[in-house]
């Protein structure tokens, strides 16, 4: 059978970095001859990576950290989290300007119907429902609260409120699932029925395995699959994306201000107490604390200083916590990171999504410097370090030789390797500065040519030692 090829177009990237494992050992020889500490060395140029011969970059970790502070910097300055606040606000908001305007409606067509006892009935009518209108409470979930047992004039307004509750039931629900997931796109009584189940079951099986039991992990996913179309394997895959999910909605209630935070806490509690909820969810979230530890730098608990001027929705303010979870979760690990072979733990594909590809290639190539080091014989380990091999101390002596031995001048005698020649050889035609010492075997030419040189033309030419 033939040989089948695949062709792409150039993009940069298809060339490989190109330094092998001496090019390596080169690098370090500096911080070897300097500290003798093998360990150190590789520190360094793991933190301050190096460039092949090529010119191609393999950067280190210090400017994969740069690239994940600027990037969260970029977060922070894209957007302002007080939109989902006042996305809400200002729904509910139109949902009692529209069921104003249809009670004031109805008050006038009842007096223009010429019906008196109509009329009369109308305007009481309108009379309570403004004075309801008027009472509302100015925070959100008081807001919702009297909404929900509000007498609606407007078919229309109660439409859109409905509406907006099953928005925020979904918004709320997506602290603990996917928001691609089928059972939440349709809040209905049965689906919040089968979201009650799946959370209790969830606990239920967090709990089956905390006693050593086996927690039936298959027979929950066939049941309850359509929350997760991400479609974790595992039981701890799955425990692990619902805490990532429900860090980011804390991340972000961290990140508003503290009536902001206030009232959103208090909206959401009570959209989870209407859903019956409330309590298997912060059941779920105090066995996720326990088990995935919050992760990144200090002071991540008082939540980040988003201050861009594009007013956030709620999709966009989770995509957005949830990246910055995802950059402090990397920095920590490359923070923490002391050995190339700890950096062989990082997800490269998920450095790729975050960094992009030069971060990933590069991440891919600092893992694997002490395999190439060991394959070639330069390093082996001994009692568990890892140490300079005889080849390796050689190939450091040979060149720290060569850089020497590549700085010196032309001399009588010598048994280095340089690209002139000394004294002691056959002759030559090259030349240099006379020294105390040399073999008078002049180069008339030049030394005339130096005299006139220094003399101007004309006759007799007068030399001098220096000629």
């Amino acid at each position: 059978m033939p040989a089948r090829f695949t062709y792409s177009r150039w993009d940069g990237t298809q060339t490989p970095f190109s330094m092998d494992a001496d090019g390596i050992l080169d690098e370090l020889a500096d911080d070897l001859m300097y500290h003798g500490d093998l360990d150190s060395a590789l520190r360094r140029l793991m933190r301050e990576g190096m460039t092949d011969k090529d010119g191609k970059r393999i950067e280190g970790l210090r400017e994969m950290m740069e690239r994940i502070r600027q990037r969260k910097k970029e977060l922070e300055e894209s957007g302002d989290l007080g939109g989902v606040y006042s996305e809400i606000a200002e729904a509910l908001q139109d949902v009692i300007d529209e069921e104003r305007h249809a009670v004031e409606n109805a008050v006038r067509e009842a007096e223009n119907s010429g019906d008196e006892r109509r009329a009369e009935t109308a305007r009481d009518a309108a009379m309570e429902r403004n004075f309801r209108l008027d009472m509302m409470p100015e925070d959100l979930a008081g807001m919702v609260r009297e909404l929900q047992s509000y007498d609606f004039e407007s078919p229309e307004a109660r439409q859109r409120f409905e509406e907006l509750m099953d928005k925020l039931r979904q918004q709320m629900m997506q602290q603990v699932v996917d928001q691609m997931a089928e059972g939440i796109q349709d809040m209905s009584p049965e689906n919040m029925a089968r979201m009650k189940d799946m959370m209790a079951a969830l606990n239920n099986m967090i709990e089956a395995r905390e006693q050593g039991e086996d927690p039936h992990f298959e027979e929950f996913m066939e049941q309850f699959g359509d929350f997760f179309p991400e479609n974790p394997q595992t039981l701890d895959e799955l425990l692990e994306n619902m805490a990532q999910r429900m860090q980011a909605m804390q991340d972000f209630m961290n990140s508003l201000t503290p009536e902001q935070r206030s009232q959103l806490q208090q909206l959401s509690d009570q959209l989870m107490e209407d859903m019956d909820l409330n309590w298997q969810v912060q059941q779920l979230g105090q066995k996720l604390q326990s088990m995935f530890p919050q992760q990144g730098p200090p002071g991540q608990q008082q939540g980040y200083n988003f201050r861009g001027e594009t007013p956030m929705d709620m999709q966009q303010a989770m995509d957005a916590m949830r990246e910055m979870g995802q950059l402090n979760e990397m920095e920590a690990m490359l923070q923490q990171s002391r050995n190339p072979a700890q950096l062989a733990e990082v997800d490269i594909e998920k450095m790729r999504d975050l960094l992009g590809e030069d971060a990933a290639r590069s991440m891919e190539q600092l893992a694997k410097i002490v395999k190439q080091l060991e394959d070639a014989g330069l390093v082996h380990r001994k009692d568990g370090k890892l140490e300079l091999s005889p080849r390796g101390l050689r190939a450091i002596g040979n060149s720290a030789l060569r850089e020497l031995f590549s700085k010196l001048s032309k001399d009588k005698f010598g048994q280095h390797r340089i690209a002139r020649d000394g004294s002691g050889h056959e002759r030559t035609y090259d030349s240099k500065p006379y020294e105390f010492g040399d073999p008078f075997r002049l180069d008339l030419q030049r030394t005339i040519r130096n005299a006139i040189s220094r003399n101007g033309t004309g006759t007799p030419v007068r030399l001098l030692p220096e000629d």
